[in-house]
């Protein structure tokens, strides 16, 4: 379990759990759509709520994400690995971990990924 202590654990994965379920329903909810798009009454309504849409899409595309990362996060606690960098082995330390649950990398193996994607040389999720 990385440096982590079974303490540490204890505290993470329920913050997790917490979040992921908060996640699953804000997602459902938004999956039954909005009052703007049942609303819409001319053509400046309709411009407003694509917009909404929009974001809504974007907010969702986003949720989603986080949930992947936080399934990510609970599973590499299942097998012993959360708080391990997937790229060097190192350990995470506890104050990023209390900062990105899901931070899957060490700071500095993280800010030579943010590196190669600005360069578009990878397209992964980045924590």
């Amino acid at each position: 379990m990385g440096t982590l202590m079974p303490a540490d654990i204890r505290h993470f994965k329920p913050r997790l759990e917490a979040r992921r379920e908060e996640l699953i329903r804000e997602i459902s909810a938004a999956h039954g759509g909005t009052a703007v798009d049942r609303d819409v009454r001319d053509a400046g309504d309709e411009s407003v709520a694509a917009l909404l849409r929009d974001v809504d899409v974007s907010g969702r595309e986003r949720a989603l994400q986080e949930l992947k990362d936080i399934d990510a996060a609970l599973a590499r606690i299942a097998s012993g690995d959360f708080a391990v960098c997937v790229d060097c082995g190192g350990p995470i330390p506890r104050k990023r971990l209390d900062a990105y649950p899901t931070a899957k990398r060490c700071r500095d193996c993280q800010q030579r990924h943010e590196k190669r994607r600005a360069a578009g040389a990878d397209t992964s999720p980045s924590l």
